[in-house]
């Protein structure tokens, strides 16, 4: 029996965590990949979805697959975690300057979140700032369980995105993120953290994730400076 969700193609869901083992640097140019049949092992699947997910990663020139030798992670791989979008700085990489926490604690789960955490009357929460190139990057507000806050320290989430803290800390596996973004005003209080101009454009994040059980495992909302984003996805299609 595997733990992949029923609500996403089970090859998609493998090639997004090794996706992010490649963006996010454990896994590097010239490592070799297990083979087809351990990596179905490991996950209690076929090795039809494994060889899906490969093969996927190998269009988008993350691996390199070589008859007779193994799957390894690609020369280009590299050059792609370089010219990641803002969106993998969500979810693996360290930060270079830490971010700034403004505030932590619990509070009554945010109405705009209560349908994801039908079960959690109150949420953790840290407010922060982070920074990128040594500027502002995102202002704005993470949630999580209660019953986590103690391991994700605040020491921890002035290095490190939340994402990686539960997967690494908490041992929670992550399969999905649900996004929404809209270009809005700034208002004066995030403009104040992001060293713009009150009411400038600017972009809201809101996102939640979701573990194995596709149940919702941390949340945030953030605001961002309205300077360009490039937004790449994978979408997975089911036959008709």
């Amino acid at each position: 029996m595997n733990n992949f969700s029923n609500k996403l193609p089970i090859w998609y869901q493998l090639s997004q965590m090794l996706r992010a083992d490649i963006l996010g640097g454990r896994l590097k140019p010239g490592d070799q990949i297990d083979a087809e049949v351990r990596l179905a092992k490991q996950h209690g699947i076929s090795v039809i979805p494994v060889r899906q997910a490969l093969r996927a990663l190998e269009e988008e020139g993350l691996i390199v697959r070589h008859r007779g030798s193994g799957t390894y992670v690609g020369p280009l791989a590299s050059s792609a975690a370089e010219r990641a979008t803002s969106f993998e700085s969500l979810y693996s990489r360290e930060f270079t300057k830490p971010a700034k926490i403004l505030d932590r604690g619990t509070i009554t789960t945010p109405a705009h979140f209560e349908s994801y955490f039908p079960h959690d009357a109150s949420l953790a929460f840290v407010t922060r700032v982070a920074f990128r190139d040594g500027k502002p990057w995102s202002y704005g507000t993470l949630y999580f369980p209660v019953g986590i806050a103690d391991e994700i320290t605040t020491d921890l989430l002035t290095r490190y995105p939340l994402y990686r803290l539960m997967r690494e800390k908490c041992s929670i596996e992550l399969v999905r993120s649900h996004f929404e973004a809209k270009a809005i005003a700034a208002q004066p209080e995030a403009a104040g953290h992001l060293a713009i101009e009150p009411f400038s454009a600017a972009l809201s994040l809101l996102c939640v994730t979701f573990d194995r059980n596709d149940r919702a495992a941390g949340a945030f909302q953030m605001t961002f400076p309205g300077d360009p984003f490039i937004f790449a996805f994978n979408t997975p299609h089911e036959p008709a």
